[in-house]
């Protein structure tokens, strides 16, 4: 039995708290949250916007408790994560959704002989000792050497896979990549400056993210393609991109544009990524009927290819669509990588 610590109880905390609570061999004993109002998040856990009612049982009898079905979860409200107990309750692994930057830098101070590791849900470049991004470097994993582990983040989880395949069997010159994200919770409902997660007490000095996120589309940095280069150090400098944020509240797409190195056919792609929806049915997904974004909500898999918007031009630019849910497909991921941590130890 694995038994998992949730440090950050917002819209990826719960996911994986979900996740976890309809899979077998895998425990929540503890969990983290700064909001003391545990009855607020148990009714949060229930009840969901997106994903709809939760249908395990949830309930608050204590004040520091959460039960989901059979299972009591110990709850804290502590800021930093090693202010939590984490030992008390013989957890093997945290995993910290929190997306807050000391926590990241504090995380090391919670490691023991039973607590051995730390996965982090997003991708810091400093104070972790892995990232780790499933279908394209598991293989690189040191469960001697990694004990702070990222997981990314959810767009590199979707696009890193993509990039890995192209790059190994056609290699890739160069490249750029757009994506569409979903609108944020920390994001404005009207406009204003807007406040920094990672860094509370800090506002973001993109000015434009602070704009109204329900009638705009918000062009952005994006953070993915460096965090896929983390993990494939060969496209380092061959590939960039941007992002929008869209007025949606789920399901990302991103718009490929890659400029191979050898010839191929839009056939032979179609077949190649076809087949790895059914070899690495986890990551890879491939739809041919003419889909729209929320007939992707709730995907568990990494990535959907839509093979409607596939096509090479000229022998070798590619240009290509996928899909992910940026919530589900990428806590299910999380989730792998805690049972794939814990089989290495």
């Amino acid at each position: 039995m694995i038994k998992i610590g949730i440090n950050g109880f917002g819209r990826i905390g719960r996911a994986i708290t979900r996740i976890i609570s309809n899979s077998q061999n895998i425990k929540i004993m503890a969990i983290n949250d700064i909001d003391d109002d545990v009855k607020n998040l148990a009714y949060l856990l229930k009840y969901d916007s997106i994903y709809g009612r939760f249908k395990q049982q949830v309930k608050t009898e204590k004040k520091n408790q959460i039960s989901i079905g059979n299972n009591k979860i110990n709850f804290y409200s502590k800021e930093i994560i090693n202010d939590v107990p984490w030992h008390k309750h013989n957890i093997d692994i945290v995993i910290d959704s929190s997306g807050v930057e000391k926590n990241v830098i504090n995380s090391k101070k919670i490691i023991g002989k039973k607590l051995s590791k730390v996965i982090i849900t997003h991708s810091p470049d400093k104070n972790i000792d892995f990232t780790l991004i499933l279908g394209v470097n598991e293989k690189n994993y040191d469960n001697k050497k990694h004990n702070i582990v990222s997981s990314s983040i959810c767009d590199a989880s979707a696009l890193g896979p993509i990039l890995y395949q192209l790059e190994k069997y056609y290699g890739i010159d160069s490249g750029y990549v757009t994506t569409l994200h979903p609108r944020l919770s920390y994001q404005n409902l009207l406009d204003g400056s807007l406040k920094s997660v990672s860094n509370p007490g800090h506002n973001w000095k993109d000015y434009s993210l602070g704009r109204d996120s329900i009638v705009n589309l918000i062009p952005k940095k994006t953070t993915a393609v460096k965090a896929v280069t983390k993990c494939i150090k060969s496209l380092t400098n061959k590939i960039s991109g941007m992002s929008f944020r869209v007025p949606t509240s789920i399901v990302c797409a991103s718009d490929i544009t890659i400029k191979l190195s050898t010839k191929v056919t839009k056939i032979k792609l179609l077949n190649h990524f076809k087949k790895l929806s059914v070899s690495q049915k986890n990551i890879f997904d491939f739809q041919e009927d003419p889909l729209v974004s929320l007939d992707h909500l709730g995907t568990t898999r990494s990535v959907i290819v839509d093979a409607n918007f596939i096509d090479v031009i000229d022998t070798n630019l590619l240009k290509m669509v996928i899909w992910y849910d940026n919530e589900w497909g990428y806590s299910n991921r999380v989730v792998d990588i805690a049972k794939f941590i814990y089989k290495k130890k």
